[in-house]
């Protein structure tokens, strides 16, 4: 799953649309367990159900737009 964000997006914003693109299963992702980081190649974030358990985990690259695309793998 992909979504594109202009450059300024605040991570409130990615963080609704991350839980849009899951629709009825993003029940299951806990904003407490899940998370925002910081890697070599940019701004990752980790998708966790409440018991830690990990749903899916998410990365930033810039597109064409002068914005960024984020990706969503989800683990099964």
């Amino acid at each position: 799953m992909h979504f594109d964000v202009n450059e300024n997006a605040e991570l409130d914003d990615v963080w609704q649309m991350i839980l849009e693109k899951f629709g009825k299963d993003s029940k299951d992702i806990c904003s407490n367990s899940s998370s925002f980081y910081i890697t070599q190649d940019g701004l990752e974030c980790s998708l966790r159900k409440t018991n830690g358990e990990l749903i899916g985990i998410c990365y930033r690259e810039l597109n064409r737009n002068n914005g960024f695309r984020w990706t969503i793998n989800k683990h099964n």
